[in-house]
């Protein structure tokens, strides 16, 4: 412990224009509270970008993280894919606000949502118990999903619950036993189709990693090339992103970090593949400061982009939420009111064996990434603390 806190503590004495106390003593806290095995994590204040680590990457290999260490990000995945729509659109590839079933072909049926009649019944007995009685209402046409809508999780669909990776940015995550690895889109829409929706699509926010495998599956259809593909060309190249990907290279293994659950047992790597643009990407403090700096000052030709992806959409109502929240696209826009009133847009995500943050706050151009190899690390409460103190 005494070797991680002094790995802090020389990175902090190097911050630009900041006051190194309130920092130092925020990250001791987290320390001492998760004692993960490797944490990254990158400061933008100023322009500049400031990396700090501590741990060791494993048991096997103990040095130290750096910006190039490799952690699996969860859920901060569909930062990327929603990323992805937007450019796509700009291009002409993919038109969000269309239905997606206009994208997948006729073998795959995506699912839709059916208005319901319900009346108040009144059951027999004492005392009296009035219940609501539901069916669907066939006199009404069915309604079909946009890709506007599972951006933004208005689509109504589950988070999962279908034996599939479970995560929410708010409420607790489920991890389950991983996701399924040879789940193919046929089966994902079959799964879908039979699940309850939690709202009319477009309605109200309900967090689904489904979901936004389902975008990634439409926009597959729609361009015909991979999601890992239109990633690489449309996202990761242009940005000069060298490290994010689903499936990571022998070269790249070495530099990942040593996941562990949220016991501090070691875990192994999860593998995607359908629901890869949900979850299944690995990245680096590195690049996800460039994702990061991208929005906060985007060159011309992705300013639309950038300006369109955090925008707020819909109001979230969760009951442990501590911020007044709006979804954007992949995005969560927090009002932060101290030390002043403040828009932080930021999202998370987590696996069996990891925990992610990002953040930022454009009119003040600062900007945070918190990347540790320990499921359940509390990485999105040290990640918005940090956006409060870089006042």
């Amino acid at each position: 412990m005494k070797k991680m806190l002094l790995l802090l503590t020389t990175a902090l004495l190097i911050l630009p224009g900041l006051t190194a106390q309130p920092l130092m003593e925020r990250l001791q806290e987290f320390a001492d509270a998760q004692r993960p095995s490797a944490v990254s994590i990158a400061i933008i204040k100023d322009g500049q970008v400031t990396y700090h680590h501590f741990g060791r990457l494993s048991k096997a290999d103990r040095s130290p993280p750096s910006e190039h260490t490799l952690y699996e990000i969860g859920a901060l995945s569909s930062v990327f894919t929603t990323t992805l729509m937007l450019r796509l659109a700009e291009e002409g590839r993919y038109n969000p606000e269309r239905e997606i079933a206009f994208y997948l072909p006729d073998s795959l049926s995506p699912p839709r949502f059916q208005p319901q009649r319900c009346a108040e019944v009144v059951l027999p007995g004492t005392p009296v118990r009035r219940i609501m009685s539901c069916s669907n209402d066939h006199s009404r046409a069915s309604v079909c999903i946009t890709g506007c809508d599972l951006a933004s999780h208005v689509s109504g669909l589950p988070n999962s619950g279908l034996g599939l990776y479970d995560w929410h940015p708010i409420g607790k995550a489920a991890f389950l036993t991983g996701p399924a690895t040879g789940l193919r889109s046929a089966e994902l829409l079959q799964k879908l189709g039979e699940a309850t929706f939690k709202s009319e699509p477009g309605h109200s926010y309900h967090f689904s990693n489904a979901g936004i495998a389902l975008l990634g599956m439409a926009m597959e259809s729609a361009t015909n090339q991979r999601y890992e593909d239109l990633l690489h060309q449309h996202i990761l190249r242009p940005l000069g992103l060298q490290d994010t990907k689903v499936d990571i290279s022998a070269e790249q293994r070495t530099r990942l970090a040593e996941g562990h659950n949220d016991r501090g047992r070691r875990t192994d790597s999860w593998h995607f593949k359908t629901l890869a643009p949900a979850a299944g990407l690995k990245s680096t403090t590195a690049d996800l400061t460039d994702i990061l700096n991208a929005y906060l000052n985007p060159e011309k030709n992705w300013e639309n982009t950038m300006l369109e992806g955090q925008q707020a959409r819909a109001d979230v109502s969760f009951p442990t939420l501590e911020y007044s929240t709006q979804a954007a696209y992949g995005w969560l826009v927090s009002y932060l009111p101290e030390p002043h009133p403040r828009l932080a847009v930021w999202m998370n995500g987590g696996t069996a064996g990891y925990s992610a943050f990002a953040g930022f706050v454009k009119d003040e151009q600062i900007g945070v990434v918190v990347l540790t190899a320990q499921a359940g690390a509390e990485a999105t409460q040290l990640g918005m603390d940090l956006l409060k103190i870089l006042d």
